[in-house]
């Protein structure tokens, strides 16, 4: 049985992987177009999100692709919501210092109702969540039926949020509108989007109650968000950059492009080319005499005596010889040529950039990389020491007084608006890591 396949003027030998040629160059592909088809914006009175109005959607599609960005998330969520939510009063100690003195919601049989009612350890995990995506949040506060009361509070997800525009007289956004399903032709009028009345965050619980027994609203929305700087309707997260300027683009395509690659190459070592001048020398007069037959029969035994030649590990470092002729033209011409090719699957390509393009997201997010495992880009790439890990992770920390701040707002409108006692307050412990020999466990709380 054979060990070369021909195709045409190109041979393949299967025992050495290589490429034989005979017939004329392989010219270049043909230049390739991307057709893009212009999309329907989307019209009314939708404040869009992105040009598209699918911003939300579009993002989270490239985090799912992308481990880094996910990775980076995960852990700025955890860290936010920390040991989770703790009310706590705040008291002056003998030396002037403050002391926070941690409350159990048993103490207070109407709130652990109201959090008990309304699942507040999930509702704080879901608007975290929403917060560290897109850094803009949409709770849903239900009314009693005297308006004195706020019932119960959800959160709406923000990437089946959208605003209504401005009102042009008012400058103010009046309304939420609540889709499962935003298309970039969904209206604001739309049968399958919810209108729910937007309340200004900036409002006390008195505002509030009074601007909801007048108008009559039983529920509204409330957004959150971290500070703006000039945008009008969303927030424009400093680590989105990375999607903007590319570089989750690079750190997703380059596995495709691995995945292709071991998917479609052809796994050859050589191409050897045979020129037909290496016959008529070899070969003499006799060449032109022999019958097609005949003459593909030479041809067959040539490759794979080649093939054998340069297959197998016994094999290694051999070489073969082959005279140079020169043609009618006075141009030296190699009877037989064998060229390497280089294993793209061997070299590691791409590698460095996808590291770079992770990095660039890791930081983005504002994150030291050895929190997750990750090296630093340039340095050593190792995961960091323990002493690190704690440093890093107590730093970050510190970082997220701010962001809390935004969070508690929920917390501090539904005390307010129900009278609850003024001098609690709400917080987020925080984990803070030790080491073994001062905590078995190497975790402590604090708030």
């Amino acid at each position: 049985m054979s060990n070369v396949i021909y195709h045409g003027d190109v041979a393949f030998g299967k025992g050495s992987l290589t490429a034989f040629s005979f017939g004329k160059p392989i010219g270049p592909k043909e230049e390739q177009h991307t057709i893009i088809n212009e999309e329907t914006t989307a019209s009314g009175s939708v404040a869009k999100w992105g040009d598209d109005n699918m911003f939300p959607q579009n993002l989270l599609k490239k985090v799912r692709l992308n481990g880094s960005a996910g990775a980076g998330l995960r852990f700025l969520k955890a860290t936010h919501y920390g040991q989770g939510f703790m009310l706590f009063k705040e008291e002056a100690t003998e030396d002037g210092k403050r002391d926070k003195q941690i409350v159990s919601p048993s103490d207070h049989p109407e709130i652990r109702s109201f959090f008990q009612r309304s699942k507040m350890n999930r509702c704080w995990l879901e608007t975290i969540s929403d917060l560290e995506t897109f850094q803009i949040a949409f709770p849903e506060f239900i009314l009693s039926k005297d308006f004195n009361k706020v019932l119960s509070v959800r959160r709406l997800p923000t990437a089946k949020c959208r605003f209504k525009r401005m009102n042009e007289k008012t400058g103010l956004i009046e309304e939420v509108g609540f889709c499962h399903n935003w298309k970039s032709s969904t209206t604001f009028d739309s049968e399958f989007v919810e209108k729910i009345k937007l309340i200004d965050s900036y409002w006390s619980g008195e505002q509030i109650k009074e601007y909801c027994k007048k108008n009559k609203i039983y529920k509204f929305v409330m957004p959150i968000f971290y500070p703006l700087m000039d945008e009008s309707y969303y927030p424009k997260a400093e680590w989105h950059a990375v999607y903007h300027n590319g570089w989750m683009d690079v750190a997703n395509s380059i596995p495709l492009y691995k995945q292709k690659l071991f998917e479609n190459q052809l796994h050859i070592k050589y191409v050897v080319h045979i020129s037909e001048e290496y016959f008529q020398r070899t070969y003499g007069a006799d060449w032109q005499d022999f019958t097609p037959d005949k003459k593909i029969e030479i041809r067959k035994t040539l490759l794979e005596n080649i093939d054998k030649h340069l297959s197998g590990n016994e094999n290694a470092g051999k070489s073969i010889q082959s005279v140079t002729y020169k043609d009618a033209q006075g141009e030296w011409v190699q009877g037989i040529k064998v060229e390497a090719i280089d294993d793209k699957l061997k070299d590691g390509a791409y590698l460095p950039e996808a590291s770079a393009a992770n990095g660039e997201i890791i930081f983005s997010l504002g994150m030291d990389p050895t929190l997750i495992g990750a090296g630093i880009p340039g340095g050593k790439l190792n995961t960091g020491s323990g002493s690190d890990k704690r440093e890093a992770f107590s730093i970050l920390t510190s970082l997220f007084k701010t962001k809390r701040e935004t969070t508690l707002d929920i917390w501090r409108m539904l005390r307010d608006y129900n009278q609850w006692p003024e001098e609690l307050e709400g917080d987020f412990a925080n984990t803070v890591l030790t080491t073994l020999d001062k905590n078995p466990t190497g975790v402590q709380n604090g708030i």
